[in-house]
């Protein structure tokens, strides 16, 4: 038997799926530890593939869970197995129309930002984001196509026997295209008749072709925020040129993105207590303009931006501070490689099922 009809067989035979990686981890570095693969080898590669695997085994989606909504709050456990639920069902009706894909599904950012500890978030939901990955064979069309015709009418049913009805009125926004111009994500939003631009308030799918999991859809997204954020030099022009609702939601997306790579980089004891504080403020505190830019001041002054983006340098492309000039955008796109998805997909996994766990008293 060659090497990989024994890790296959070793992983087919596994008695539990808490760790797959270990079963066959001493192999794979022996015969793959020395190969480059995407700034990594061919060994971590492997490991990314096993944990998406594992990832799929260890969904438990007929374990009981509190209700989905409470009052408007989203118990987040819930909604998880809730929403895996429905891409399993949408996964094997495509597949009866023979279009066979993988799809991978949770909630856009870190529900760490407003989450009590009885698992549903502080306040009443506004804004319900749906992130799917696929596989890149998955049809993608600038009206939808297969999957949304599938899932959009599952889900608005599934929806309304949770307690939260919409009607069938969504649109399609934000599509973005690869390097040859084939569609490669899309979202489909209905949005509520209170939405505004200051307040916004919807419910989205969000469906991607060019990655196959969540977590790289917001490490994307994180990373061209961190970017962006990391050589603004002059924030005083940042202030003079952004509107404060803009401002609002860049440090709102740079407090909830930035959870997901908590597996790479710890806090120090003030970045922890600034985040907590800005928890706060996002009560209601933080809608005036010297409220938010006081903490955007805090925020730069702690050097956090700083620290994050040389913490992914290092663990992505093994560039100390300074060693040189990085460009994350550009060299981690548009695959994004295995050791830096692992640790995060560890950590999003170990969260979820923390979360997942929680009940009201």
């Amino acid at each position: 038997m060659g090497l990989a009809e024994r890790l296959a067989a070793t992983l087919e035979h596994a008695v539990a799926a808490d760790n797959l990686w270990i079963l066959i981890e001493k192999d794979c570095d022996a015969a793959f530890g020395d190969l480059p693969y995407r700034l990594g080898s061919l060994s971590q590669a492997i490991e990314w593939e096993t944990l998406k695997l594992q990832s799929r085994l260890q969904a438990n989606l007929d374990s009981p869970r509190p209700p989905l909504f409470r009052d408007g709050h989203v118990h987040i456990g819930a909604l998880i197995q809730f929403w895996r639920r429905l891409a399993l069902e949408a996964e094997e009706a495509l597949a009866a129309r023979g279009i066979n894909t993988l799809l991978d599904v949770g909630p856009w950012g870190g529900f760490n930002f407003a989450l009590q500890s009885d698992g549903y978030t502080r306040m009443k939901f506004a804004r319900l984001t749906l992130g799917v990955g696929s596989l890149p064979t998955l049809p993608l069309q600038d009206d939808g196509g297969p999957f949304f015709e599938d899932f959009l009418p599952r889900y608005r049913v599934a929806l309304a026997a949770a307690g939260v009805s919409i009607p069938d009125e969504w649109g399609f926004h934000h599509p973005k295209r690869d390097a040859s111009g084939q569609l490669s994500e899309l979202s489909c939003i209905y949005y509520f008749p209170n939405h505004t631009y200051e307040r916004r308030s919807f419910v989205k799918v969000r469906v991607s072709r060019e990655y196959e999991t969540v977590e790289e859809i917001i490490l994307r997204d994180f990373l061209v925020l961190l970017e962006r954020l990391h050589y603004q030099t002059d924030w005083r022009l940042y202030r003079e040129t952004t509107q404060n609702v803009d401002a609002r939601f860049d440090l709102q997306d740079f407090i909830s993105l930035s959870h997901v790579i908590e597996g790479v980089y710890h806090r120090t004891d003030t970045e922890d207590t600034l985040l907590n504080e800005i928890k706060d403020a996002f009560k209601g505190a933080i809608r005036e303009p010297a409220v938010l830019y006081g903490y955007w001041d805090k925020v730069v002054r702690s050097r956090w931006i700083e620290h994050l983006y040389w913490a992914i340098a290092e663990t992505a492309l093994g560039v100390k501070k300074y060693q040189r000039p990085v460009m994350l955008g550009r060299e981690l796109f548009p695959k994004i490689p295995p050791k830096l998805l692992i640790p995060v997909r560890r950590h999003m996994q170990a969260y979820h099922q923390e979360v997942g766990s929680r009940r009201p008293a």
